[in-house]
Parts: C-alpha cells; sequence; structure tokens
C-alpha cells in the first residue's frame, strides 16, 4: 500500500472490523489518524480522500461504516449532507470541531453523527470514534448545558412569523447558523465553496428577512430554534 494513493489504505481488513475512511487536506493528520485507529483491531481503514468531493467519491466506491471528516476540509459541511443524503446509513464523524454549542448544532444539523473536539487526547480516540459509533456522543459540561439552554429557548419563545423567518431559504438558514458559530463573510465563504460577495449577498438577505440590522441579532434569533441533531439520550457529559 502507499499513502500516495488516497483511495484505498487497507491493511489487515478483518471482516468484524468497523471500516473506516479518512477526509484530510493534511496528509500527516490522515497518517497519525490511521496509525492510531490500527492500534485497535476493531477498526480498518480501508481508504482516505484529501477534500470533500473526493470523500463522497470514495465512500461510494468502497461503503465504510464511518467517515472521519477534518473540520478544516473546505467545503465540509456540503460534503456531509451529500454523504448523509447519499450513504444513510454511514455515520460522519468530524474532528477537530471547536467545541462550541454554536459549532456543534452547525455540523449535527449537517447530518453529522458525531464529533470529536479539537481538545481531544489522541489516548482517547479510538473510544470516542467507538462511542459514536455505537450511537453516543461525549461531550463537555458545557456544551450539554448549552443544548439544554437552546431547548428551552426554543419551548419559551419560537419565531413570529413576521419577523419574516419562515421566508428564510435554507442556504440562507445555513447562513444565519454560521453567523451564530462566529464566522465572517470571507470565513463563510471559505466553509461554503462560494464567493465572497455572494455570502455577503446571502447575510445581507438573511438580515433583512429576520428584520434585524446586525449579525449578532441573528445569532439571537437562531438560538431560539429547536436544535437539530443527537437525541440528548445520546450525549453525555464526560469522555470517559
Amino acid at each position: 500500500m502507499s499513502w500516495d494513493n488516497p483511495r484505498s489504505t487497507s491493511r489487515g481488513a478483518t471482516g468484524s472490523a468497523r471500516k473506516i475512511v479518512i477526509g484530510s487536506e493534511v496528509r500527516f493528520v490522515r497518517e497519525s489518524l490511521g496509525a492510531l485507529l490500527r492500534c485497535d483491531d476493531t477498526f480498518s481503514v480501508v481508504g482516505e480522500a484529501t477534500e470533500a468531493q473526493e470523500l463522497l467519491t470514495v465512500c461510494r466506491e468502497l461503503r465504510p461504516d464511518m467517515a472521519l471528516l477534518d473540520a478544516f476540509v473546505g467545503d465540509g459541511l456540503l460534503a456531509v449532507r451529500q454523504l448523509r443524503d447519499a450513504l444513510p446509513e454511514l455515520r460522519i464523524v468530524v474532528f477537530a470541531v471547536r467545541e462550541s454549542v454554536e459549532s456543534v448544532l452547525v455540523w449535527a444539523e449537517a447530518g453529522a453523527a458525531g464529533y470529536i473536539p479539537s481538545t481531544a487526547a489522541a489516548a482517547d480516540l479510538c473510544a470516542m470514534v467507538a462511542a459514536i459509533g455505537a450511537g453516543r456522543q461525549a461531550c463537555s459540561d458545557h456544551v450539554v448545558a448549552g443544548l439544554l439552554r437552546q431547548i428551552a429557548a426554543a419551548a419559551a419563545a419560537r419565531p413570529s412569523p413576521t419577523t419574516g423567518a419562515d421566508a428564510l431559504t435554507q442556504r440562507e438558514l445555513e447562513i444565519v447558523r454560521l453567523i451564530s458559530a462566529g464566522l465572517s463573510n470571507k470565513e463563510i465563504a471559505r466553509r461554503l465553496n462560494i464567493g465572497v460577495a455572494t455570502a455577503k449577498s446571502h447575510v445581507h438577505n438573511a438580515l433583512g428577512k429576520l428584520n434585524v440590522q446586525r449579525r449578532g441579532q441573528a445569532a439571537t434569533w437562531i438560538r431560539t430554534l429547536p436544535p437539530m441533531g443527537w437525541p440528548l439520550s445520546t450525549i453525555s457529559s464526560s469522555y470517559d
């Protein structure tokens, strides 16, 4: 096997091992994650990809059980949505995620089955991947508390139709989510693989439909919506 071939990295795969594909633009990240996972015989790294669309192609070809995607891969949110639609049984795990409520929700709503925070230790990787594969997600206390606050706020106050919120397109709703996560127009453009001018236009339209003038107001509005992601029964507040 050569690491120069991103399509196939299978080493000693067994029929009972969980098949995994790794997606990252950084070669040593792919190699390091692969080496860690191969230390656990319940995993079999069968492929890798260097960018989002290649990950989609590789997963369609190899039909893995799980896909590990670097949060910094360009157009990663789109790739997660496309993978979710093309391979509903695939569990998508996003790693190197900044552990905030906003960031977690953005990936969850795209279709990720779980996440590995940027603060995770290498020694915890296999256990965390296994937990997500089993339908569980470890979260820090502040993320769990934040999710609970989101649910409480959504129950107490629903967006009024007079705000124009019902007129938001799916892309505009996604833009507001990214605003809430603290991304600038330039960062939104890179994340969604669109031009900066297009991102600015979406932001302007979204703020207008919400009848707000500042990005912070849009972020406050989005937090009143019910979170769309993992059920609370699958979330724990520790990394045991």
